[in-house]
């Protein structure tokens, strides 16, 4: 007799209509550092056949590690690296990941290969919903620096092993946050 009670009683409630499902734009600026692959010697040089395979040189391997202790050292940890599949991207995105303890998690992602421009590339991060965090990407030029000039309105290069955090709000109107050469101390 209990359960007929409650349930004539929930039976009686004011039944609410479904709720609208509203997509608003996240206000939070998407948290990035971009960083150019570590030097790589030319595929000749290393005895390969293409551009893809180009692997890291020891410097580079060395670069990359000095930059994430620098990163670590200036309260920046990545929650996720996004790499390039080129060989010499990868390589400098685990050294990183080294560098950092193998503390974040590191992910290959095609839109980093350097066949978008920057502003495309911006447009595939938001779109994948990378806002989240800080995110890390090792890429190539000339799509890093067209990412970031489009982000902050300022024409970027990276030399081997160069970052910058970007705060990106809105294209053109980003922050810089720290801008890292490899040879700066």
């Amino acid at each position: 007799m209990a359960e007929t009670a409650l349930f004539r009683a929930r039976a009686r409630a004011p039944v609410l209509a479904p709720a609208k499902l509203v997509l608003i734009e996240s206000p939070i600026p998407m948290r990035l550092i971009v960083m150019r692959h570590g030097q790589s010697p030319s595929a000749a040089e290393a005895g390969v056949k293409t551009d893809h395979d180009r692997p890291l040189a020891d410097q580079g391997r060395a670069d990359a590690r000095r930059q994430a202790g620098r990163l670590a050292a200036k309260g920046f940890l990545p929650d996720v690296i996004l790499h390039s599949p080129l060989k010499r991207a990868m390589q400098t995105a685990h050294e990183v990941r080294k560098g950092f303890g193998d503390k974040p998690r590191i992910e290959e992602y095609e839109p980093l290969s350097n066949e978008l421009r920057g502003e495309d590339l911006f447009a595939r991060l938001t779109a994948d919903g990378r806002r989240a965090g800080l995110t890390m990407l090792v890429g190539h030029m000339p799509q890093l620096g067209e990412l970031a000039g489009h982000l902050t309105g300022v024409s970027m290069g990276f030399e081997p092993a160069g970052l910058v955090v970007l705060e990106a709000s809105e294209p053109g109107r980003s922050q810089v946050l720290l801008e890292l050469p490899p040879s700066e101390d």
